[in-house]
């Protein structure tokens, strides 16, 4: 896999937002970059069925009927 380096970070600050990164701050976000992807990859070889995500729809229905549960209390 192609590694970021901290030039395209900086590229990419000042390209897309016009902003100055400091050599240090592109070296840390390239490094943070690097250690996402690396884990994302490992994300597939968890067992993760079953689970919804946080704001998924059968999730607000669950905390809609909780909510309605303790207000008539």
């Amino acid at each position: 896999m192609a590694r970021l380096t901290a030039q395209a970070v900086k590229l990419l600050a000042q390209q897309l937002y016009d902003y100055a990164l400091s050599d240090d701050a592109a070296e840390s976000a390239a490094r943070m970059v690097g250690a996402m992807a690396t884990y994302s990859r490992r994300l597939e070889t968890l067992t993760l069925t079953g689970l919804q995500p946080p704001f998924g729809y059968p999730t607000l229905i669950a905390e809609a009927e909780r909510s309605l549960r303790s207000s008539k209390r």
